[in-house]
């Protein structure tokens, strides 16, 4: 079960927050709620897959942990959605430092290290909405 969905139409972009810890989700998807954005909550990749696969929720961004619990880590989860939904971003955070060459070609600027500003989630969501808008231009 999704953990919660926001339904306001009048926001724009809607980013989906992958977190096992609530207080850090609850904190980071509030604040991102504040920034004016759609947001919707996943405990796991399981649980975020589940809501990527409903097409008629329209997500711009998954914002996920690297190490959660489950069947597959925050890496696993950017890679199932480079294969099923490529125009998806993906910002990964974390304090591992595994796999920096495959982070960087999973989520762009590689991972946020954790602990992170929420702030500076914020200012990557910006800086992928306007790199987006400037493809879509083209």
């Amino acid at each position: 079960m999704l953990s919660k969905v926001e339904n306001r139409s009048a926001l724009k972009e809607t980013i989906l927050v992958v977190e096992d810890e609530i207080l850090v989700r609850s904190t980071i998807a509030e604040y991102l709620r504040s920034c004016g954005y759609r947001v919707i909550e996943a405990v796991n990749a399981d649980e975020a897959m589940e809501v990527i696969r409903h097409l008629e929720i329209k997500l711009d961004i998954v914002f996920s942990d690297i190490e959660m619990p489950g069947t597959m880590d925050g890496f696993a989860l950017a890679s199932w959605i480079r294969k099923h939904r490529p125009e998806l971003d993906v910002i990964l955070a974390g304090s591992v430092r595994r796999a920096a060459d495959s982070a960087e070609k999973l989520c762009e600027d590689g991972p946020l290290p954790k602990p992170y500003q929420a702030e500076a989630v914020v200012r990557r969501i910006r800086r992928l909405m306007a790199a987006r808008a400037s493809r879509q231009q083209r």
